[in-house]
């Protein structure tokens, strides 16, 4: 197994002689399996070494509390400050969670399990929400309860000012950052608004909760300019399985400006070829879009799906893993399609993720005049605040992120 992740003997004599080595690379065979590039096998290794040197594995006592986890991470990006903490949360926390090591659900340190358990109902019942939201909203209610539980505090009895705290001790901890600070607020103020329909908390609390602050006239971070997504591009030009398929997701995510999870959700029987169209559910509205096939995409598809994708039984699926067993490809492994390629290019910048490519596809209608109700609707947003911020740009500047640069784009959706 290590051999095939990297070409160093010391390196590979490291991976081999360190403990654990049936649980690291039991689970090394599994990522491998799903179809990810060896540059991810090789970071969720290096993520289990010091993972086991942060929890003093084998020795610790398992099931690992996740706040032991939270802890030892935050030390240590600390003192190592080039280590991606998100590759050490995102690797480490699935590697325990696959060995069942991970004792990470706050809920039975508060008591207020039912409420949350109600709010999730109520979201999923009265609001329709998607289970990814639900979860969001329901840890997050969950980790602050647990705080609060520490401190003797309870729902009815808490004010806006310990909610306050609360989320200045996330932010200061390192753990909340910009837009992850807004959503926790978001989620908090959400329950919040339930709870107070129910009586179960003081009134106002929820229409006081405030994210951090976002100033209207900071510039979008720089993502991909018009060359870098031509030599992403580029980089699929091959015949090998995986070009082919990243091919045809890139294709989707630079003209559809799809999220990841919607390009992971898209099934073989969303493409209408007679009319030459792909429907797109909006897991976040609810609701099911259309986008014309333009020829490049259309192609792309063609060629993924009669060379390349895995005959998987029943499992219909677009977008699967190359390698049994086939599973649908997940929101993280899109996104890490785009990232490991634009970093292979040597490509720089804040967002190199899926969402680059859908913020480029946004301001590319932007750039021609679109209106920003219909950059919402080919958005999938469900409130015109969400459009908001492509109106506080530069377009000038931003020209060259809009102007794609794929060939055909302009012509075939005139």
């Amino acid at each position: 197994m290590f051999e095939i992740l990297d070409k160093d003997p010391a390196t590979i004599a490291r991976y081999r002689l360190s403990p654990l080595l049936e649980e690291r690379e039991r689970y090394l065979c599994v990522v491998v399996a799903s179809g990810v590039v060896n540059d991810v096998a090789r970071r969720v290794a290096r993520a289990q070494l010091v993972l086991m040197d942060l929890l003093d594995l084998p020795v610790a006592d398992i099931p690992i509390r996740l706040e032991t986890v939270e802890a030892g991470v935050r030390e240590w990006c600390r003192s190592v400050p080039e280590v991606s903490a998100a590759d050490l949360r995102r690797h480490g926390f699935r590697w325990l969670r696959f060995l069942g090591w991970l004792e990470e659900s706050p809920r039975d340190t508060h008591p207020h399990t039912r409420q949350v358990e109600a709010f999730a109902v109520w979201m999923r019942d009265d609001r329709g929400l998607s289970e990814a939201t639900i979860g969001n909203c329901c840890y997050e209610s969950d980790r602050l309860f647990a705080w609060a539980a520490d401190r003797n505090l309870t729902l009815a009895g808490m004010t806006i000012g310990e909610v306050d705290d609360y989320l200045a001790a996330r932010i200061a901890e390192g753990g909340l950052r910009g837009t992850s600070a807004r959503a926790v607020a978001g989620c908090l103020r959400s329950f919040f608004g339930f709870a107070e329909t129910r009586r179960w908390c003081r009134p106002g609390i929820a229409g006081c909760i405030m994210p951090p602050l976002v100033y209207p006239d900071r510039p979008v971070p720089k993502a991909f300019d018009r060359d870098d997504v031509e030599r992403l591009l580029a980089t699929t030009e091959g015949a090998t399985p995986a070009d082919v398929r990243d091919r045809a997701v890139l294709m989707i995510l630079a003209t559809c400006g799809l999220r990841a999870g919607e390009v992971g959700a898209l099934r073989v029987d969303d493409i209408d070829w007679e009319r030459d169209m792909l429907r797109v559910f909006r897991s976040k509205t609810g609701r099911t879009d259309l986008f014309p096939l333009i020829p490049s995409v259309g192609n792309a598809l063609m060629d993924y799906l009669l060379k390349v994708r895995p005959q998987a039984g029943r499992e219909r699926a677009l977008f699967l893993t190359l390698q049994a067993p086939f599973r649908p490809l997940t929101s993280g492994t899109i996104g890490m399609i785009v990232r490991s390629r634009a970093n292979r290019l040597g490509i720089t910048g804040k967002r190199l993720g899926a969402h680059a490519l859908r913020h480029a596809a946004a301001q590319r209608l932007v750039d021609e005049g679109s209106s920003l109700k219909t950059v919402g609707d080919f958005l999938g947003h469900s409130s015109p605040s969400a459009t908001a911020t492509y109106a506080k740009v530069d377009l000038a500047s931003l020209r060259p992120v809009a102007d794609i640069g794929l060939k055909e784009l302009l012509d075939d959706t005139a």
